[in-house]
């Protein structure tokens, strides 16, 4: 069964000094997932960010990280997206879908629109999923397509009214 991918609200702990690694630079970074008690283990996320990715960090500062796969020794990976310092860390960061698509993407823009892509492929995938063991037998696969997409739809449907209607 596919998993929904949610992004973690952390805070910045501690950066790490330069290091040499086999490939690049790099910084360890220590960040606390704020929806873990504080002090806990769980709340601890280290993550080894080259020079680049860990420029734009300081201390204190509230990100969401958001899930991008494994790596190749199966650790989770995360996009790191930066939250408005005056935002509560909690609140929900939305994604507006512009009238036209801008002609360059700044890469909050990009980190966004990633997670947001990631999501739907995952709701996807569970639709097809589910389509295949109701209908197992049923249909072939041009009506599973049709199912799960018809699946994928009304949720949306229902997230959308929710959300309008609380």
């Amino acid at each position: 069964m596919a998993k929904v991918v949610q992004a973690i609200t952390a805070k910045v702990e501690a950066i790490g000094k330069l290091k040499n690694g086999n490939y690049e630079k790099y910084r360890s970074v220590l960040f606390l997932d704020q929806a873990q008690p504080p002090g806990s283990e769980a709340a601890k996320i280290w993550k080894s960010l080259s020079e680049e990715e860990a420029k734009d960090l300081t201390q204190g500062a509230i990100v969401q990280l958001v899930p991008a796969g494994k790596d190749r020794n199966g650790k989770d990976k995360h996009n790191i997206l930066r939250i408005d310092t005056n935002s509560s860390p909690t609140a929900k960061q939305t994604v507006h879908r512009p009238d036209r698509v801008p002609a360059t993407w700044s890469d909050e823009q990009k980190l966004a629109l990633s997670a947001q892509i990631c999501d739907h492929a995952d709701l996807m995938r569970f639709c097809l999923e589910v389509a295949h063991e109701k209908f197992a037998g049923l249909a072939d696969q041009r009506d599973f397509r049709a199912l799960a997409t018809t699946l994928y739809l009304q949720i949306l449907r229902q997230q959308t009214d929710s959300e309008l209607n609380p």
